[in-house]
């Protein structure tokens, strides 16, 4: 097991009373399966007409893109497709699972059972799996602004790695940051940062730096931070 998805069960306790481990992390990424599609565009119609109250974003140089997201493309990123072969394509037991989750979670809503914030980046979860990348990033804005305290990095995470799987890199890194903004105590949001940063950007050493400086003040001398930037630094 990497060092990577040692963090993540720490992640998953949070929300392990839920039954929905899928919470957290969305899985990797590639083409919608057929038989999911209708069950996609009812959703992708019912997200378009239910849509709760939104913030505005600055314009973006993607047509396809929301104008009212929450985070908009940075100047320079563009997603050629929203849609990729989720997890469960090709298996219509796990689809129907899926399409089930969305409708009791949805049902959830507004409940008080839940927090709206958990629910929504649940349902955006849901969407991964079934390769729905424009559904996964509208529920995850629905997320941000259920938070109205600003209190959970966790729809700003999923974010990231929903636009580092998209390709747009430079967006991925704004949604990345921002969850070790909100909650800077939170371990796994610095070390997913910084291997995004390491990774994606290994020659922005001002950033890498930077970020490395907020979790060595945050997190104390971490062995793991500690191996990652070391690693980076003997790259």
């Amino acid at each position: 097991m990497d060092k990577k998805k040692s963090l993540i069960i720490g992640g998953v306790l949070v929300i392990l009373a839920m039954g929905a481990t899928q919470f957290l992390f969305p899985r990797s990424a590639i083409s919608p399966s057929p038989s999911a599609s209708q069950f996609l565009l009812q959703e992708e119609e019912r997200a378009a007409s239910s849509s709760p109250e939104t913030v505005a974003a600055e314009p973006t140089d993607n047509p396809s893109l929301p104008a009212t997201h929450p985070l908009s493309l940075m100047k320079g990123d563009q997603v050629a497709s929203w849609d990729f072969k989720g997890a469960y394509a090709d298996r219509p037991d796990l689809i129907k699972k899926a399409e089930g989750e969305v409708t009791r979670l949805s049902g959830l809503i507004g409940s008080g059972a839940y927090s709206d914030m958990t629910l929504y980046v649940g349902i955006a979860n849901q969407y991964g799996l079934l390769g729905a990348g424009s559904l996964e990033y509208e529920y995850l804005g629905r997320a941000i602004r259920a938070d109205v305290n600003i209190t959970s990095g966790l729809p700003w995470h999923n974010l990231g790695v929903l636009m580092e799987r998209l390709g747009a890199l430079e967006t991925a890194r704004v949604a990345y940051e921002k969850s070790t903004l909100i909650q800077p105590e939170m371990k796994f949001y610095h070390f997913a940062y910084l291997e995004f940063l390491t990774a994606r950007m290994k020659d922005d050493t001002t950033d890498i730096e930077k970020e490395y400086a907020a979790a060595i003040q945050n997190l104390g001398q971490d062995s793991d931070i500690l191996s990652l930037y070391a690693e980076w630094k003997n790259s």
